[in-house]
């Protein structure tokens, strides 16, 4: 006659499910984990692509106040009296006018056409920048009001020069400024 173990039949009718339970628990924790890490991967991805957009901006507006006092050296840009297409004249009671410019407006801005930027993007906007003639200074030491050694001392023209760039995706710009004599 064959013998039948009747206990091991009644201990597994007896179990309850907390293995299948404590697997479950243990499966969600695990699965939340990754989602957590999955979604920690994704912000650091769009922190690095955000930075990266900032520094194409910075490095185009860069490229521009360059490009623009090159321009003031080589005396490209002269007629700020009118006011108009990036050249504007301080008045003083006024202030600055770059709280004022549009720079979606070419009226306003001179756009950047030196070299072409590595770094940017064949879509990338090009930067623009304006420039603004200051009331002419004296060097330190000179004096603008006396003669010295026979002859006047030449008040020196100084200009601020306001560069803006856009990043790669247009959805960071970067100003920059400069004053340049």
């Amino acid at each position: 006659m064959p013998l039948c173990n009747h206990h091991s039949f009644e201990s597994r009718s007896n179990q309850t499910g907390a293995v299948l339970f404590l697997a479950l628990i243990l499966l969600l924790i695990l699965s939340m984990l990754g989602v957590t890490a999955a979604r920690q991967q994704m912000v650091e991805e769009r922190m690095a692509r955000n930075e990266d957009n900032r520094q194409v901006g910075a490095q185009a507006a860069e490229a521009a106040l360059r490009n623009a006092e090159s321009g003031l050296l080589s005396g490209l840009y002269t007629n700020f009296s009118a006011n108009a297409n990036g050249l504007y004249e301080l008045v003083a009671i006024n202030g600055s006018v770059v709280p004022t410019i549009n720079w979606s407006s070419p009226a306003q801005v001179i756009t950047y056409a030196g070299p072409t930027l590595s770094n940017a993007p064949t879509a990338a906007q090009a930067p623009k920048f304006v420039i603004e003639s200051l009331p002419p200074v004296a060097m330190p030491g000179d004096s603008i009001s006396q003669v010295q050694y026979a002859a006047p001392t030449t008040p020196v023209a100084v200009y601020r020069v306001t560069a803006q760039g856009s990043g790669a995706d247009q959805t960071s710009t970067t100003t920059v400024q400069s004053i340049f004599r």
